[in-house]
């Protein structure tokens, strides 16, 4: 079954972590490939003897690097390395509103959504630790934040972890909810300074006047 490794592949898995380094040409093509077919197929219709013939590969190279079909849709479609991942300036707005308009487009994609549709039926244990993988997103969000409320950027008292899922939320309703095309640079300003804001030191929310969003 394409979603179980045998034991023998899971033990050739290992083998390779420990062995000569992957060929990122063949982790490109697999990429593709899944991507492809999701767009094509949807999650139920995708299965990895399908993504390998497209990659030009073996289901046996693919379980090397992903231990089911659920973590390779996962990784492929929720990448989270890589420079379109996290902006790293002097302007934390600017950063913020740079790493929602490249997860804005990651989402928007035939292919997400097919991914999102296929894991919310997935078994609860596979559901939970895709979910996990998928949320590294919004961990690097709140490692960026860390690093403002290090320098004072915002208050000692807030809690990243909210900070990250007021963000992630709006941008997951209008995804989900079919409203993608109505997110725009306004939107995404708007939204970052609303959050801000809220958690701007007190002497900034009170002296400063909130940024004007261009239309």
């Amino acid at each position: 079954m394409d979603g179980v490794p045998s034991a023998d592949t899971s033990r050739t898995r290992a083998d390779h972590r420990v062995g000569r380094p992957r060929d990122p040409r063949l982790d490109a093509a697999i990429i593709a490939a899944t991507v492809n077919l999701l767009e094509a197929r949807g999650y139920n219709g995708l299965s990895l003897a399908a993504v390998a013939e497209r990659a030009g590969t073996t289901t046996a190279a693919i379980y090397r690097r992903f231990g089911s079909k659920s973590e390779l849709v996962t990784r492929a479609v929720f990448r989270t390395d890589g420079d379109d991942v996290v902006a790293e300036t002097e302007d934390l707005a600017a950063d913020l509103e740079t790493m929602i308009r490249w997860s804005v487009e990651k989402l928007s994609r035939p292919a997400a959504l097919a991914a999102i549709a296929g894991l919310l039926g997935a078994p609860k244990p596979s559901r939970v630790e895709r979910a996990a993988d998928a949320a590294s997103a919004s961990l690097l969000v709140m490692e960026r934040l860390d690093r403002a409320k290090a320098l004072g950027e915002i208050r000692a008292d807030v809690d990243t972890r909210v900070l990250a899922a007021m963000i992630d939320g709006p941008v997951l309703h209008a995804v989900l909810g079919g409203m993608a095309e109505s997110i725009d640079d306004a939107w995404i300003k708007a939204l970052v300074r609303i959050v801000l804001t809220g958690a701007a030191p007190d002497s900034d929310r009170t002296n400063r006047k909130p940024r004007k969003v261009s239309a």
